[in-house]
């Protein structure tokens, strides 16, 4: 009943699970987490939900045709009322970085402008741009963890260093959700340049957060288990994209979020275990 909410499926929660995964990595690194660490999530969570709005304003005719369900789109929300609740959600994420730290306030503020705005906006519809669309994404990521790492502790090289491994992390897997809409799509990697060859791109890619996954300034144990897991998800994705990665995009997506996310969650679970 819930989920069938316009008001909750407009918010596209399941995205907001990235962001949770930002904060934990800092949170391993920092050695510390507190009840700020759940009021950067939700900050983070409104900021990606009000983006998430933009982008469904903005491709309301479209998604007529190709996402009829959709909040917006099926008429369940008008645009004024979307606008509305939109400026809600960043005004609250906002006050609440605000008050938490300065840094945190302008990294989100940024990412509404690039991940909102320079997205979705028909003047600069970053989203149909490959590879400049992963860039957006892996930007806005690494500047709300530039954010977090602010609320906790003055930056430093250290931050600089988890930021960078976010960035990477988002830009390289990213372009795997591109298999999934392949016959919908305008532009994507696999239309620019072939499925196989899309493929193998994206398989060499997937191991590139390998690099700044080891560099991270977090004990050994947890390093092992963040590199095992995500070596484990990755060998996962691979396997998809060289074999049937159009027919399975839905599973290559589903695995393509595990492989963000549950590596800094099991390095967050051991770092919890070895505090104790």
């Amino acid at each position: 009943m819930i989920q069938k909410n316009p008001y909750i499926s407009i918010l596209k929660l399941k995205g907001s699970i990235v962001d949770v995964s930002v904060v934990a990595i800092n949170c391993v690194v920092l050695g510390m987490w507190d009840y700020r660490a759940f009021l950067i999530i939700l900050a983070g969570t409104m900021i990606h939900s009000g983006c998430d709005i933009i982008n469904d304003i903005f491709d309301v005719d479209i998604d007529k045709i190709c996402k009829p369900e959709g909040a917006i789109s099926s008429g369940n929300i008008s645009v004024k009322s979307a606008l509305t609740y939109m400026l809600l959600l960043f005004s609250v994420a906002l006050v609440v970085s605000l008050h938490l730290s300065f840094i945190l306030f302008l990294c989100l503020l940024a990412g509404i402008i690039i991940g909102g705005v320079m997205y979705s906006h028909p003047y600069f519809r970053m989203k149909d741009i490959p590879g400049i669309a992963m860039l957006n994404m892996a930007v806005c990521f690494a500047l709300e963890s530039i954010g977090a790492w602010s609320v906790y502790s003055p930056l430093t090289i250290d931050s600089l260093v988890v930021a960078a491994y976010i960035f990477i992390l988002i830009f390289s897997l990213t372009f795997l959700k591109d298999f999934k809409d392949v016959d919908g799509d305008v532009n994507s990697l696999p239309l620019l340049v072939g499925v196989k060859k899309a493929a193998g791109i994206c398989v060499l890619l997937t191991v590139l957060p390998l690099i700044p996954l080891v560099y991270l300034p977090i004990k050994e144990q947890e390093m092992f288990v963040g590199v095992f897991v995500y070596i484990v998800l990755a060998i996962g994705c691979i396997q998809i994209l060289m074999f049937d990665p159009v027919s399975k995009g839905k599973k290559l997506k589903n695995r393509m979020v595990m492989t963000l996310t549950v590596p800094n969650f099991s390095m967050l679970v051991m770092n919890v275990i070895l505090t104790f």
